[in-house]
């Protein structure tokens, strides 16, 4: 499994591994599509005049925030145990009707240092142009039509970027964003087009880059996929 630092989610079920605690906090999530240059993704769906992206869904699993270890009450007080919040959880990242930073669920968990917070994108099960993917990008490369997908679970271990930022809660609330970068897959995604490689070779009419074999731009899909895991991180600001 690999490990990074985290953003990126849709607000469905939730439910704790433990039962209301006698004393905690509170810890929200929301979900934001984000530049590192600072662009909104209304403003970065356009990296340039060959390539726009227009939708950006993504299907999270369970969500689960781990006590640190080296807490002093996690082998005192049975009730700082791991977290568990149970999904599925869908965003649609570039809906032009939700805000920026879209709202997922909260959860009130026992006071404790938390060490770090996995979940991973698993295959939605609901009808729509999502189920059966994990992820789905959808936008044009030169006016024609291009799909971005993949079946295949991606598994997020996630802290703070910041390595001088904990996570605790102690009788207070926390709001963490997960946020994908969103300029570093349009980024990619123009340089490849760019290059003359994100072709319709089965000539559909549409560009399609799967983890799968779909007008055999696999490696290019799985590059993707790589790089959405590399690009989501965890903030405590909007």
């Amino acid at each position: 499994m690999k490990k990074i630092s985290i953003f990126a989610l849709v607000a469905l079920a939730m439910s704790s591994c433990s039962n209301s605690p006698s004393t905690g906090g509170n810890v929200s999530f929301k979900a934001t599509a984000v530049s590192a240059t600072g662009k909104t993704s209304s403003t970065a769906r356009t990296a340039a005049s060959t390539v726009v992206i227009t939708d950006f869904k993504v299907n999270i699993g369970n969500i689960k925030l781990e006590t640190d270890m080296e807490d002093a009450m996690h082998s005192t007080d049975p009730m700082h145990e791991d977290v568990k919040l149970m999904g599925p959880f869908l965003l649609d990242l570039l809906d032009p009707n939700k805000p920026l930073s879209q709202f997922i669920t909260s959860v009130d968990v026992p006071n404790a240092k938390y060490e770090e917070i996995k979940f991973n994108f698993t295959k939605s099960l609901i009808a729509g142009d999502l189920e059966g993917k994990t992820f789905l990008i959808k936008g044009t490369i030169n006016d024609k039509p291009f799909v971005i997908w993949s079946a295949e679970n991606i598994e997020l271990e996630m802290d703070f970027m910041d390595p001088t930022k904990d996570f605790a809660v102690n009788d207070n609330s926390v709001a963490l964003n997960i946020k994908i970068q969103l300029d570093a897959l349009m980024t990619k995604i123009t340089s490849l087009a760019n290059q003359g490689l994100l072709l319709d070779t089965d000539g559909d009419g549409i560009i399609e880059i799967t983890t799968g074999l779909d007008d055999n731009h696999s490696t290019i899909g799985h590059q993707i996929k790589e790089l959405l895991e590399n690009e989501t991180h965890l903030d405590d600001k909007d």
